[in-house]
């Protein structure tokens, strides 16, 4: 073979795959505003069965996920089968998200009464992760991260763990049982809510939380990360020793300190917010989480408002470049983060 032959034989397999590689992970097509400010956007629905208005809302905002609550929830067939025409409906598949705790939040029964002898029963938890997985499930919004550091924080019942270091193995294993079933794995609530004692669904959690605590509660965090969670959901809450002007949900500051963390962050259920802050504006709110650093930010409760809300957030990006840019960058990010990890039967896109 000649001198010639042999740098083609080298050079055109190189060729072919950084080919391969910009067709797949950069941008290919301009795509309409409102289009990529969808896939920003995560929602609920009320439905048990998919209604035409369901679909026409859905279609209307296109978001990037669906957070489905006990109130979807029949028997699993009924669920599959509403996870399957969810998807079915759709070219970018949705993020199909659940609440489902260890003994925690519990949305349809799975992960119940897992410590009924003060240690995890792994074989059961693994039983139920993959029965919730083969449901449709994508993302399940835990393990939770929040540990209680003052022993009257709210968050006691739901943390399955008596010290940090318990924390952190437990969640270790968790995340890493999720991964093989296919299923992102979510750190909430960032940078933890176990240094309040208040419930940010009930009131404002607002503390200047010591440095000591504060650098404890990032570690869980981050050994949650370096076990492989690709999504971080943030709390709703101030922590005056970082941000005292506003929520984390707003925070750059807060943000920040996720610098290093290349998956995804989300908001907590911004529709909640309503029920503690007083005169709050959610548009104005999910606009700021996003300059703030979040890519995804959650409403997930009453969806013909969320359609009001959409609407009047893009007339708004519209005439803002800056939000124009953040939005267009989250949705190549969130694209580029579907094509690589929602790894199932709907991957088609």
């Amino acid at each position: 073979m000649t001198v010639k032959g042999t740098c083609l034989y080298v050079i055109i397999p190189i060729l072919l795959a950084l080919i391969c590689f910009l067709l797949l992970f950069l941008p290919t097509k301009v795509v309409e505003l409102d289009e990529a400010f969808g896939q920003n956007l995560v929602v609920g629905i009320s439905d048990i069965n998919l209604s035409d208005k369901t679909k026409e809302i859905l279609n209307h905002i296109k978001p990037s996920g669906i957070v489905l609550y006990r109130r979807n929830y029949e028997d699993d067939d009924q669920f599959k089968k509403l996870i399957e025409e969810l998807q079915e409906s759709v070219v970018i598949k949705y993020f199909i998200m659940l609440d489902e705790e260890p003994d925690g939040a519990e949305r349809i029964g799975r992960l119940k009464n897992v410590f009924s002898l003060g240690l995890p029963d792994w074989k059961e938890i693994e039983a139920d992760i993959q029965e919730i997985a083969s449901l449709g499930i994508n993302v399940e919004l835990a393990p939770v991260s929040d540990f209680p550091f003052d022993d009257n924080s709210f968050m006691k019942r739901r943390v399955p763990a008596d010290t940090v270091d318990d924390l952190k193995a437990f969640n270790k294993t968790f995340i890493e049982l999720l991964n093989e079933n296919n299923m992102i794995a979510t750190l909430k609530h960032f940078p933890g809510l176990g240094v309040f004692v208040e419930d940010p669904h009930t009131g404002l959690p607002n503390l200047y939380v010591e440095e000591k605590v504060f650098n404890e509660s990032l570690n869980i965090f981050n050994s949650g990360i370096d076990n492989g969670a690709k999504m971080v959901m943030t709390g709703h809450a101030i922590y005056k020793n970082i941000d005292s002007n506003n929520l984390s949900t707003t925070s750059s500051e807060i943000i920040d300190l996720l610098d290093n963390f290349d998956g995804l962050i989300v908001t907590d259920d911004l529709m909640d917010m309503l029920l503690t802050v007083d005169d709050i504006n959610l548009e104005d709110t999910g606009l700021k989480a996003l300059e703030a650093g979040h890519n995804l930010i959650m409403f997930s409760h009453r969806l013909e408002d969320v359609q009001v809300l959409f609407d009047k957030m893009i007339e708004e990006i519209k005439n803002d470049k800056k939000l124009e840019k953040i939005v267009r960058k989250n949705y190549w990010k969130i694209i580029k983060f579907k094509k690589e990890n929602l790894i199932n039967k709907f991957n088609n896109f």
